[in-house]
């Protein structure tokens, strides 16, 4: 049977990316709020999605796992690594670029800046999905000790030890992929209330204000372990992810978001993509054209890319961590989609 997906969900992970371009465009105070929600967004989303393991069957799965989210990683890692070679024919700097792209975490600067968060989402599956063999109690009482190390981490001199792959990230990440998981039935029941969004988006400007204002002082940056905030960490990204979930979903049966859920089932090419496009073009042009161009071109670009080479088995298994083949995103609550379930974006 065919695998069917949520087109709200779809369409929540392209605006996500979205957010993602934007924050790396060099505007400040955008990259300030828009770090508070984006990548637990993206962590929660894939937390939804996600289908228990039979421990009989772990191995094999953890095995198609890190095949489908390294296989691109070293694809484009190599690719970007081999352009620079050839503008600069540096080959020290080439074999160093390949060493950081082995080790990862906080290595990764410059046009490999997101390599991070590959690695992260990968370590978070893998230990998600080992621990579901569990009880209830047991994976509760896991994900939170996850939780308060990775704030005892962020508190302390261990934050600034770069472990492999951002390894210690996926101690905060879990966190927001288990509520969208042990969510996965309950959040849609939320966002899907008429009186969801009034209530949401008045509490998520309410945060924003009282950071503008200096009430209070909040920040969040997953690849430099910047969480500091204990309660606030768990709640201003779950907030401002909902109110933005709940505003799709409603969104979605007014208008055609087939464009937005195109970007989501396109997320992994625009992340690798969007930094060294952009890098080169502002050193093509030799100036620095600002957020909305840099989003434009971030987006814009990369999409195109993942639609081509879409259409080679053999590419988009090196670059899109699948075979090319679609699946065809559906409104919430189409019966089809009901009888088929939701299916990871992989």
């Amino acid at each position: 049977m065919e695998k069917r997906r949520e087109l709200w969900i779809d369409a929540a992970k392209g605006l996500s990316i979205i957010f993602v371009v934007m924050g790396h465009s060099g505007e400040g105070m955008a990259n300030h709020y828009l770090s508070w929600f984006r990548m637990p967004m993206f962590f929660l989303l894939s937390g939804m999605v996600f289908k228990p393991i039979v421990p009989e069957k772990y191995t094999g799965w953890a095995v198609k796992r890190t095949r489908g989210l390294m296989t691109p990683y070293v694809a484009y890692g190599l690719l970007i690594a081999a352009i620079v070679l050839l503008y600069t024919l540096n080959i020290k700097g080439f074999i160093e670029s390949i060493a950081r792209l082995a080790y990862g975490g906080l290595s990764l600067t410059g046009p490999y800046g997101v390599f991070w968060f590959i690695t992260c989402l990968l370590f978070t599956q893998l230990f998600f999905g080992f621990i579901t063999r569990f009880n209830l109690k047991v994976q509760i009482s896991v994900i939170t000790s996850c939780y308060l190390l990775a704030h005892l981490i962020s508190l302390t001199s261990l934050k600034n030890f770069n472990l492999p792959w951002n390894i210690d990230v996926a101690l905060l990440a879990i966190t927001y992929y288990a509520v969208g998981y042990y969510g996965k039935k309950a959040i849609p029941a939320l966002i899907g209330l008429k009186a969801s969004l009034p209530v949401l988006l008045p509490l998520t400007a309410a945060a924003f204000y009282l950071d503008s204002t200096g009430v209070i002082s909040y920040s969040l940056n997953m690849k430099y372990k910047e969480y500091d905030a204990l309660f606030l960490d768990l709640a201003i990204p779950l907030l401002v992810s909902l109110s933005i979930c709940s505003a799709v979903f409603w969104l979605s049966k007014l208008v055609p978001l087939k464009w937005l859920g195109d970007l989501g089932r396109n997320t992994i090419a625009i992340m690798y993509l969007h930094l060294p496009i952009n890098y080169a073009l502002k050193f093509l042009l030799d100036t620095d054209y600002g957020l909305v161009p840099f989003t434009l071109i971030g987006v814009g670009v990369p999409l195109l890319v993942a639609i081509v080479i879409g259409r080679s088995p053999l590419l988009a298994t090196m670059y899109l961590g699948h075979n090319g083949k679609s699946r065809p995103a559906v409104r919430y609550g189409d019966q089809a989609a009901v009888r088929a379930g939701v299916s990871a974006g992989e």
